[in-house]
């Protein structure tokens, strides 16, 4: 890609709600959106390191788009010498100038057949009131998937108000966060095989550690999933191997982007594991690409990328889902 032009822009977006982990709290994303142009059409990506997930700072990724931006085929020939995050904002902007060079959106130039992405509903923590108000609002809003977050000592209360709520045709996903002891983990899934039995998608990182997963595994009665438990590349390859899994969760911002998560996805497949793309608080540009990448990998999956109400730009309106259902704009 010779004569590649690479444009730099920084960008801060104001969360409307913090998030807030138990290290600190985060009120903004902040980072670069870059413009890729070769013979005369123009791609877009997004580099938005996210705090204590990240290993990179966004002034340490604009240091590195500094030095594409003065030698561009230092990228082309390189691309593993980059942080993660700049490898998933360049090849989402490779990807997206060549759609645009052919005049296809993303998602079709990926192998897609859909112009949709399924989404999940987050269902958060807080009081019975909060917890059955969000479940209200989430089947009011059409959601035929949602994913409950659990880890908190009122666990077996809350799968009890959440089969209250859901109705036969509702998908129910749990995220545990890592949180439960070997016996808890066995006890609470069996109490959810009991309520929601064939509604119960899978449990996410039901204990802290891979090893536990090996030893629990068989006791446990539900498929599982894993998102913090497998952060990285290595640690995805790993419970693909020995398909201890039935789904993983793949972040495209920290995996690399495009071209990682098409390969991870298709090892996942290829042993029966179903891939589920989720978000990491993406702004407009980032999202969006998240989104016809997660269409063309799953098109009959929810993923979990209805963030777009979380971020403070008019530009994240169309992103936003309607029936649990996203409309990818070309």
């Amino acid at each position: 890609m010779r004569g590649m032009i690479l444009e730099i822009f920084d960008i801060d977006f104001p969360l409307r709600d913090a998030l807030i982990t138990a290290q600190q709290r985060i009120s903004h994303r902040s980072g670069q959106e870059i413009r890729l142009t070769h013979e005369g059409h123009s791609g877009k990506g997004e580099v938005l390191p996210l705090p204590l997930w990240s290993k990179v700072t966004d002034l340490e990724t604009k240091e590195e788009l500094k030095g594409i931006q003065s030698n561009p085929e230092s990228f082309l020939m390189g691309a593993q010498n980059f942080s993660h995050e700049v490898q998933a904002g360049m090849t989402s902007a490779i990807w997206t100038q060549k759609a645009a060079l052919l005049g296809e959106p993303l998602w079709s130039v990926l192998g897609g057949t859909s112009d949709q992405v399924l989404v999940n509903a987050l269902i958060g923590g807080g009081t019975e009131t909060e917890l059955r108000n969000s479940l209200e609002k989430a089947l009011n809003d059409g959601y035929g998937t949602i994913k409950v977050k659990m880890g908190f000592p009122e666990d077996k209360r809350r799968l009890k108000i959440v089969s209250e709520h859901v109705t036969s045709e509702i998908k129910v996903r749990l995220d545990a966060n890592c949180s439960w002891t070997l016996r808890e983990a066995v006890e609470i899934t069996r109490q959810a095989e009991k309520l929601f039995k064939d509604q119960l998608e899978y449990v996410e990182d039901p204990v802290s550690t891979i090893d536990q997963l090996y030893q629990v595994r068989a006791d446990l009665p539900v498929p599982v999933a894993t998102d913090a438990l497998t952060p990285n590349k290595e640690t995805i390859e790993q419970v693909i191997s020995v398909s201890v899994v039935n789904n993983v969760i793949l972040k495209p911002l920290l995996l690399g982007g495009i071209d990682s998560v098409v390969a991870l996805s298709r090892s996942a497949r290829d042993a029966g594991i179903t891939p589920v793309i989720s978000s990491t608080f993406d702004g407009p540009v980032g999202l969006t690409t998240w989104c016809h990448l997660a269409s063309a990998i799953g098109p009959n999956t929810a993923h979990g990328l209805g963030t777009a109400a979380l971020i403070d730009d008019k530009r994240m309106n169309s992103l936003i889902p309607r029936n649990g259902v996203i409309e990818l704009i070309s």
